[in-house]
């Protein structure tokens, strides 16, 4: 692996580990959460009531950048306050916000927003979803619970209570559930019961996360608030044993942004937001991105993150576990299909 210090171009333009590829996706964009995805490969951001749907071909051009344009602005009749998002194995979306966690039908973006019963309120940041089709969500408190809600008995179970301020939340392919401490500079990795698996402090504060895959099956990725992506080796199976982390992606002092939610797309790349923010836990106050022309400013956007493997080819191997490229399409979403749309379906490549 490549470990020197490098300068490099594009938003993190201090290094970028050549094992992997970057590159901003989309932007500027408002204060939206990545992210879930259509069954055609959309990539879908949450911004409150709105949820974009980005074109998979980058047909924009915003300073030097090409960027994937915003095709469509849902605006979703009752979606509340949030930024959450997560694609159900059920065909629908899911959301958290001030009412509680929410269900959107992605095949009628004309139909309100369900109130999901039993459910509680929330800031509207950490959810996602396991492989057995329950939805995993946090309060966000200073000391945050995190409750597992099973769609179909529309029960809703208080799994965990962590120490600090939980923001993202990611799911592992063994249902693992891996938790940003964001208040306290920590990953905190538990089993959907609620088991303690593993709890780590980090010097940088993560936020959106990613289980590896691959190569990189026994790691954890972190979209840290300084501008940087760290990923997390242990040292035994099952996430145990020493964490060891290694740095893939900086940015230069001045040109940090904020890197908040995130998700793993059917590509099997990472999608990272990063905005402008005051300065807190490392970042620079009001940078958002580092555009391909060279210029800093304010605006915010969403990077890709896609993997070379070891060898130095591009996109030939999975280095991120996506739940998302395993779903594939429930009765509901038949008619849609036949007129164009595709599943997403497992796609994994070689390890």
């Amino acid at each position: 692996m490549c470990t020197s210090s490098a300068m490099a171009t594009g938003h993190f333009d201090q290094y970028q580990d050549p094992n992997y590829n970057f590159g901003i996706y989309a932007g500027p964009i408002g204060n939206e959460g990545c992210g879930a995805w259509t069954m055609s490969g959309h990539l879908l951001t949450r911004g409150n009531g709105t949820i974009n749907e980005f074109d998979p071909s980058a047909t924009g051009l915003h300073q030097g950048t090409s960027v994937h344009p915003v095709l469509t602005s849902h605006v979703i009749t009752g979606l509340a306050n949030g930024a959450g998002i997560t694609n159900g194995t059920d065909g629908y979306l899911y959301t958290v916000g001030t009412t509680g966690l929410q269900r959107v039908d992605p095949n009628n973006w004309a139909l309100p927003a369900v109130n999901m019963p039993n459910t509680v309120t929330t800031p509207g940041y950490g959810i996602n979803t396991l492989p057995n089709g329950k939805i995993v969500y946090t309060d966000s408190s200073g000391n945050s619970n995190v409750y597992v809600y099973d769609p179909v008995s529309q029960v809703n179970t208080l799994i965990y209570t962590a120490p600090t301020l939980i923001d993202d939340m990611e799911t592992g392919p063994g249902g693992e559930i891996a938790l940003a401490g964001q208040g306290n500079g920590s990953i905190i990795i538990i089993n959907s019961s609620g088991g303690l698996i593993k709890q780590f402090n980090t010097a940088r504060y993560p936020d959106g996360l990613a289980f590896g895959a691959g190569p990189f099956g026994n790691s954890v990725y972190a979209n840290n608030n300084d501008g940087s992506i760290t990923r997390y080796d242990f040292g035994s199976p099952g996430y145990q044993g020493t964490v060891t982390p290694v740095d893939i992606a900086t940015s230069l002092p001045g040109h940090r942004g904020y890197g908040d939610l995130a998700t793993v797309g059917p590509d099997c790349a990472f999608y990272i937001g990063t905005f402008a923010n005051s300065a807190i836990h490392g970042n620079d106050a009001g940078i958002g991105t580092n555009w391909d022309n060279g210029v800093t400013n304010g605006e915010n956007s969403i990077v890709r993150v896609g993997f070379n493997d070891l060898t130095g080819l591009p996109n030939s191997q999975c280095a991120f576990y996506s739940l998302v490229e395993t779903i594939t399409p429930e009765p509901a979403t038949l008619a849609l299909l036949a007129m164009g749309g595709f599943a997403i379906i497992r796609r994994r490549r070689a390890a």
